[in-house]
């Protein structure tokens, strides 16, 4: 990911070494005023932002700095299917296009993208791929950070974000706002996240909700999820489990527990093992994923996907945070946050996650 190579400056300007070489006159490598991209003749933004939910939940504040800049600008964006939701029908995306897989989809993805004639293209993801299809957009100007993979094949290369932002410590939010700064965009003084909640996922939240337990929308839940893209991330269910006890016992506040396709088993665990009070909510779409974190009282979960979502939502968090770093992956939140963090992800204690709920649950 893009942020996971940023936050290592040595590795961010060792990569793709061979590429560097082999591309050198192919780029301008700017780092002063000169970067200011012309904006007076740019109509058209392309933005490519592959794979992963929370990158694409944190990458909404650039969409909201440049519509709210130049609300005249036509924005599109690449994204992969699953992480498109997060962009329908969202106010500051024009253009959703959803690429595939396959060889030939892609083909077809570089063919629109030529039809589209945009002035300037941003490469917001770190990997190879990104960047060849950004490259291929056919866009006058393209535009990403140095030192990412296959970065010489763009024509105009940042220096590194803490480069441009002249500080060290950097958000993931940050670091994509950096960016579009180095090519003009105004950073904001306060990003912000931008979600969209639909009316038929929030209707259809009600009716599973309702059909759980009918008191669940009146006295308010907790979400919990416990699931993570690695197994360094994830803290153990009968963790979360006790912590779903403790939300019911002391609070009165049911947990109503999600897991994405393939980790519906560990939803089932903690909602069983944690008793009454508790619900395994699965097989939801991520439409769905939003409605039900726009309704929740506090969300208690690692460090994912989930956890930014309810971030952009503004609700307040108990993260569970492990390998990951805090500084670039915290939530990104006007809401009370709390982190609990250990090197390792079950060296973390009980008291430590509950004594964070109590305090969010006490000032809330």
């Amino acid at each position: 990911m893009l942020t996971e190579v940023l936050a290592s400056p040595h590795r961010f300007f060792a990569a793709d070494a061979a590429g560097e070489a082999s591309g050198a006159g192919r780029c301008v490598e700017q780092s002063g005023p000169e970067t200011r991209v012309d904006w007076d003749s740019v109509r058209r933004v392309l933005f490519v932002r592959l794979r992963s939910i929370g990158d694409t939940v944190l990458m909404t504040a650039c969409l909201r700095a440049l519509k709210t800049w130049r609300p005249d600008i036509e924005v599109s964006v690449v994204t992969e299917p699953l992480s498109a939701p997060i962009l329908e029908q969202h106010p500051f995306v024009d253009h959703l296009i959803v690429a595939g897989s396959s060889t030939v989809s892609r083909a077809g993805l570089i063919l629109s993208l030529r039809r589209g004639r945009y002035d300037l293209a941003f490469n917001m993801h770190g990997g190879g791929t990104a960047a060849i299809v950004t490259a291929l957009s056919g866009a006058g100007t393209t535009a990403g950070y140095k030192g990412l993979g296959k970065s010489w094949l763009l024509k105009m290369r940042a220096p590194a974000p803490d480069i441009i932002l002249g500080r060290r410590k950097i958000h993931s939010v940050e670091q994509q706002l950096a960016l579009l700064s180095w090519a003009g965009v105004p950073f904001p003084d306060k990003p912000k996240l931008e979600l969209v909640v639909s009316e038929q996922a929030r209707s259809s939240m009600r009716e599973r909700m309702s059909a759980m337990s009918e008191s669940l929308l009146d006295s308010g839940f907790a979400l919990i999820a416990p699931a993570a893209a690695a197994e360094s991330k994830q803290w153990s269910a009968a963790s979360f489990a006790a912590v779903a006890r403790r939300l019911k016992d002391r609070w009165n506040l049911p947990g109503v527990v999600v897991a994405g396709p393939g980790q519906e088993a560990i939803a089932r665990e903690v909602a069983e093992t944690a008793g009454q009070g508790s619900y395994a909510l699965t097989g939801i779409s991520l439409k769905e994923l939003i409605a039900l974190s726009e309704m929740t009282r506090i969300f208690v979960g690692n460090d994912s996907g989930p956890m930014h979502i309810a971030a952009a939502l503004d609700r307040p968090i108990a993260a569970v945070f492990a390998s990951s770093n805090p500084t670039v992956w915290r939530p990104w939140t006007h809401a009370p946050c709390r982190i609990v963090q250990s090197p390792e992800i079950a060296r973390i204690k009980l008291e430590e996650v509950t004594d964070a709920v109590d305090e969010l649950l006490t000032r809330s």
